[in-house]
Order: C-alpha cells, then sequence, then structure tokens
C-alpha cells in the first residue's frame, strides 16, 4: 500500500528544550515523549529511537511479538543508563511505534502518546493511555469528557526505562485506502479537542501541511509541552519513498517543516534545564522583591494568598503549600497547608523529581486532586520504592 508522510515537532511555547524524538523511514514510524526533567527526558526519548532504528530490521511485520521485543530492548536499554549514571536517574519515555506492512498496520505501544485512526470521516484513537486517569476511565471512575481536561492527567503508569520490565500493547490493524494515521506526543492531544484534531486530518491538504496545521492549533491553544506528530496517508498515488528522518532536543522556537532537511539519526544534544513556568500574576511581585526591598513583605503575602503548589517537606511528607517553592532575596514564600500521609520514596522516581520541584497548581481544590492522584499513584502495585524492595533486590531502580 502506497503511503505519504509528513512530520514535525516543535518545543512549544512553555518548554525551554525539546524532549520528544521520532523517527519516520516508511514503513515505520516511531514518536517517543521523554520524562525525567533537565536532561533526562531528552536522553531517554533518543535511546528508544536509536535501539528502534539499529533494530528495526529484526523485525518481522506478520508477528507482532517482535514489535515488542524492540520495545522491550529499549526499556532494558534506558533503565541500564539510568542505572549507571545518577543524573538521569529516574528517567523514562513514551513510545508509539508503527510499521505498515501491505494492509496492515502493527503497533506497539507504551505511555500516553497516541496512535489514532481517521477512516470515513470518523476519528478513532486507537491505542490506549497508560496514565493514571486513563486507568480510572477504563475502570468507569472517570468520565472520558472529564479525563480530557483533568488536572493530572499527565501522570504516567506505564513508561519505557522506569522499571527493568514492561509490559508492551500490540494492536494490529487492516488498512483500507484512504485511511489517515495520525501518531503523535501528548502536546498535541492534551491541547486540542478530539473534534479540532478529526477537523484538521479531514482538510484537503497533504500529509506535511496537516501536520503542520496539527503543531500552530497546539500553539495557539498555549503550546504548554512538546508537540510531535508524524501523519500518514494509507492509500496515495506514490510520491517517492518518505526520507529517513529522525528529530531529537530541537533547540530552536520552531522545528523544521520540512522533513527531507533532516535526514539521517542525530543524537540528542544538551539544553538548559527545563524551569516550570509559574503563573504570570507572581512575575510582577518576585520583580518588586528583587528590586524593591521595601516591596518585599508585600510581595511575599501576595504569592503567599494567590498561588498554590504540591511539594515535599522536610519529613519527607508530600504535602500541600500556599506560595511558591522558590526563596527570593532570602525570603520564604511558602507556608505548609497541609500534609498527608503518602512519603516521597513511595512514588515512582519520575513522579518523585517532579514533586520535589514543586507541582503548581491553580487552586486549593486543584491541590486536593493532584494529592488524591499522588495517593493512588504511591498505592499502584507497579511501583514500588526501593525502601519496599527486598534487601536482594536493592540493585533495582525503579
Amino acid at each position: 500500500m502506497n503511503l505519504a508522510v509528513g512530520v514535525r515537532t516543535d518545543v512549544g511555547q512553555v518548554r525551554e528544550g525539546n524532549e520528544d524524538s521520532y523517527f519516520v523511514q516508511s514503513p515505520v514510524f516511531v514518536v517517543a515523549d521523554g520524562m525525567g526533567g533537565h536532561l533526562a527526558g531528552d536522553v531517554a526519548s533518543a535511546t528508544a529511537v536509536e535501539v528502534i532504528r539499529k533494530e528495526i530490521g529484526d523485525v518481522n511485520a506478520s508477528d507482532p511479538e517482535t514489535l515488542a521485543t524492540v520495545l522491550k530492548d529499549a526499556n532494558a536499554e534506558i533503565h541500564q543508563k539510568a542505572l549507571d549514571d545518577e543524573s538521569v536517574r529516574g528517567m523514562g519515555t513514551t513510545c508509539t511505534l508503527m510499521i505498515v506492512d501491505d494492509s496492515t498496520a502493527q503497533l506497539a505501544h507504551v505511555g500516553d502518546s497516541r496512535a489514532y485512526l481517521m477512516r470515513a470521516g470518523a476519528l478513532k484513537q486507537i491505542t490506549e493511555d497508560h496514565t493514571l486517569v486513563g486507568r480510572m476511565v477504563s475502570e468507569g471512575k472517570l468520565d472520558p469528557d472529564e479525563a480530557q481536561h483533568h488536572p493530572q492527567r499527565s501522570i504516567i503508569t506505564r513508561a519505557l526505562g522506569v522499571d527493568s520490565e514492561v509490559e508492551v500493547d500490540l494492536i494490529s490493524l487492516e488498512l483500507q485506502d484512504g485511511d489517515r494515521l495520525l501518531l503523535c506526543s501528548d502536546g498535541l492531544s492534551s491541547m486540542i479537542e478530539t473534534a479540532e484534531i478529526q477537523d484538521a486530518l479531514a482538510a484537503d491538504a497533504d500529509p506535511q501541511e496537516v501536520a503542520d496545521a496539527l503543531v500552530e492549533r497546539a500553539n495557539a491553544a498555549g503550546g504548554d509541552d512538546n508537540i510531535t506528530v508524524v501523519v500518514v496517508f494509507a492509500g496515495v498515488e506514490r510520491q517517492g519513498d518518505a526520507p529517513g528522518v529522525t528529530r531529537t532536543a530541537d533547540l530552536g522556537p520552531r522545528a523544521s517543516t520540512d522533513p527531507a532537511a533532516d535526514t539521517g539519526y542525530h543524537r540528542a544534544v544538551e539544553v538548559a534545564p527545563r524551569r516550570r513556568s509559574w503563573p504570570r500574576r507572581l512575575v510582577g511581585a518576585l520583580l518588586l522583591v528583587g528590586l524593591l526591598a521595601g516591596a518585599a513583605y508585600g510581595a511575599t503575602r501576595y504569592a503567599l494568598a494567590n498561588s498554590w503548589f504540591v511539594g515535599v517537606n522536610d519529613d519527607g511528607r508530600v504535602a500541600i503549600y500556599r506560595g511558591i517553592p522558590d526563596e527570593i532575596a532570602g525570603l520564604n514564600l511558602k507556608e505548609e497547608h497541609d500534609t498527608s500521609d503518602v512519603r516521597i520514596d513511595s512514588l515512582p522516581d519520575f513522579k518523585r523529581d517532579e514533586v520535589e520541584e514543586g507541582i503548581p497548581v491553580d487552586s486549593l481544590s486543584e491541590a486536593e486532586e493532584t494529592l488524591d492522584d499522588l495517593t493512588r499513584l504511591a498505592e499502584d502495585p507497579e511501583f514500588r520504592s526501593e525502601a519496599d524492595l527486598p534487601k536482594g533486590d536493592a540493585q533495582v531502580q525503579l
């Protein structure tokens, strides 16, 4: 079956670096979204793509288990790198891999990057989100419409590299002429509604124009995360084979929209450590604290009264704070509002780092929801902290 492909990655409007990676060499398509903070997310996603690129020749499209083997090998490689290098400890990545053989698409999937199929004008998500919210939806505890905007929809329950072993979802799909497929990181799906994705895919445009349009829509909606999209049209007139394309850690404000300009494999490059964006209402207050000592008291009062975050206290317990986690000019801009029974070392490493940095929220109620989600994550049997392991297993880092 002939395929036409469009691809684009973008740092978004908030992040300082791009932790997404992708690989496109028809009929193989991959999207990986790294996590772990600082450079770790870049390393994890780039490692996954590198392993897939090296092992893709061993994949047999008629045997989907060979796809699972490739992702499990990527998982082992990322996990070992994290054990060997403390600076990237706890890193992980989502990964959605698709290979098209004649009229069959085989997919291997871990995490919350997504694959969609549009057929006869109807759009369907064909992968499952491995997130806490996704599990709540599957268990009937949360409505899908509520999940779309849930403040903790990005809490991952399965990713490559987090544990020494990983379960891989395998999906087989018979394609028809006219089908349109989309692989994307959650920087797209978390920013725009499903109806907007469907509208863009249905447009009378080539796949590269569709990829560009999707990224622009996500940026227009706020661009809170890195955005990567791979658009595949099935059953089109052959326009030449798609070039081999890999991109990791794009540093520019916009990625190139020309996939042919980015051929070959590129390792992740160093980027500045990612900083969290705190509410704009604090910017003026913090500037005044630094510039005008006389305004420090009022700025501190304002920060404490209008901002919330979830962090960890001196006893190692997850707590709700009023204010912000940073100290400005020696001033403490936080006060502990409520303390939970959740210990920071009961959380998986990738989420532990985020809590230690401080998770900003817009209200006390959202902070309480975040704390509830973290409590469920801590109790999830899929994640066991090193402290919970038998002494003989202490070498395994989760």
